[in-house]
């Protein structure tokens, strides 16, 4: 039978159709295995997981201009295996990179598929890769947790101790279209219509290369901690704010975009779930949407000015934030087509970990790192991924102790020197907002004075050397 698709799904369908070949829309999980791994176990227990989840077995094809999906029986692809024998760490980081970088082919490979690749005795690393149409970070986290509980199940000789699903992922559908039909959907569009008229659609950020004429999605990824010290002063800064660290951060990421643009008026996507998601219950999907944050400077704006607009436009915007982002182009009456990111080139993407997914926290620490569970020791394997999807995108995933910050942006516009710069700079703003939130943003100094000499000499032609060192 055949099923609808979300507008989330038909967007990233046309995305997919635009750039088949891309790897921009994977969502992964990697991890360095050591130990006694059942293989024939954990092959069960990805079958279990992917019979209570639909969308893990689904194929998506195209029906007189309409994308469709279409639900199998048994999963489409099983546990795939693949051999490495004495590969070095370094080959199998780049095998492992090789699996969450092939892209799917969703009219016959489905969405999802689970491969071990075989290093030595007790040794392997296990790549869990899904396209976005049919899971985000939530929805892949619950995988992984269930396929873990599935695999010790299997492995005791029992059944899973899942309760059963109340919900489909055709339940998120059916009562998204139902809204966007209602007065409902008529009062967010306006809301939206309101909120974003006038607003430029571009975003001016200085490239090193220029704009390709067809979008590649060719992504990278540059990580990195925040300092220990720019984490402790996160909290007391955000408190004193009356807001979250995490709308704190995004008030300073958009001081970093004004220092770079130039302009006093411009929009950011902030990418979080729908609050219709059904993950919550259990229920695997695709449920990220992405609200439209305008911010609008002068040379007088400061950091508080900034952070203040944040709260009070997700506050504000918090009833209407399930209106699709894919949308906002027919609401503003832009040209172009549905999902193309047209309104938005810069995004910001905050992930706050479960400490009870103790797979999933460790997949968002450094590499290295390690954790035991289901009689197995798990490394973390840091994999870039998702990147390409926008000119630029900050993703920082919160824990307790630590924030890990991903800058993914498209390679066809930026090099990696300065992408590298740009962390510098957001930590220095992170810095100042802190030590002063009334402080204009237009005041705080981006360089430091041995990249001020580099630049001057750039400038100047008097050092060629200097001048490379500037570039890189």
């Amino acid at each position: 039978m055949e099923r609808m698709l979300s507008v989330g799904q038909e967007a990233l369908w046309l995305l997919y159709r635009m750039a088949p070949q891309s790897a921009a829309y994977n969502v992964a999980w990697a991890m360095r295995v050591r130990g006694p791994l059942d293989v024939t176990a954990l092959c069960r227990a990805f079958g279990l997981v992917a019979g209570r989840h639909d969308l893990l077995r689904s194929r998506f094809v195209e029906r007189e201009g309409t994308p469709r999906r279409i639900v199998c029986d048994e999963p489409i692809s099983p546990l795939e295996i693949r051999y490495a024998a004495n590969a070095d760490d370094e080959r199998v980081r780049e095998l492992v990179h090789d699996e969450i970088a092939r892209p799917f082919t969703l009219e016959t490979d489905g969405a999802a598929r689970l491969v071990l690749l075989q290093v030595g005795a007790g040794d392997a690393a296990l790549v869990l890769v899904t396209h976005h149409i049919a899971t985000d970070f939530a929805s892949l986290s619950l995988v992984v947790r269930e396929l873990f509980q599935a695999y010790q199940a299997v492995r005791a000789g029992a059944e899973p101790d899942w309760r059963p699903l109340r919900h489909t992922y055709d339940d998120f559908v059916t009562a998204e279209r139902r809204m966007l039909g209602s007065a409902r959907g008529e009062e967010m569009a306006a809301y939206w219509r309101s909120v974003l008229a006038g607003a430029p659609t571009g975003l001016e950020l200085p490239l090193d290369r220029p704009r390709p004429p067809e979008r590649r999605y060719a992504g990278a990824v540059h990580t990195f901690q925040l300092p220990a010290d720019v984490v402790e002063g996160l909290q007391p800064a955000a408190r004193a704010a009356r807001v979250t660290p995490v709308r704190h951060l995004i008030g300073v990421f958009q001081a970093l975009l004004q220092r770079y643009t130039g302009q006093d008026d411009f929009l950011v996507g902030c990418d979080a779930a729908s609050g219709m998601s059904l993950a919550h219950r259990g229920v695997v999907g695709y449920y990220t949407n992405r609200v439209v944050l305008r911010a609008r400077c002068d040379p007088f704006t400061t950091f508080a000015d900034l952070v203040a607009g944040v709260h009070r436009q997700l506050t504000e915007g918090a009833p209407h934030a399930d209106f699709p982002f894919s949308m906002l182009h027919r609401v503003l009456g832009l040209p172009g087509r549905s999902g193309t990111g047209a309104l938005v080139q810069a995004a910001v993407s905050m992930i706050t970990v479960n400490p009870a997914d103790p797979l999933v926290a460790l997949a968002t620490r450094s590499h290295g790192s390690e954790v035991d569970h289901a009689g197995l020791s798990f490394t973390a394997l840091d994999m870039p991924q998702q990147a390409g999807q926008s000119d630029l995108t900050l993703e920082v995933i919160r824990s307790r102790a630590s924030v890990h910050c991903a800058v993914k942006y498209d390679a066809d516009l930026f090099l990696p020197g300065t992408i590298r710069r740009l962390e510098d700079h957001f930590v220095r703003l992170l810095r100042a907002a802190a030590d002063d939130p009334g402080r204009r943003v237009s005041s705080v100094g981006l360089v430091d004075q041995t990249e001020r000499e580099r630049l001057l000499a750039f400038a100047t032609g008097r050092s060629h050397h200097l001048a490379e060192g500037a570039s890189r």
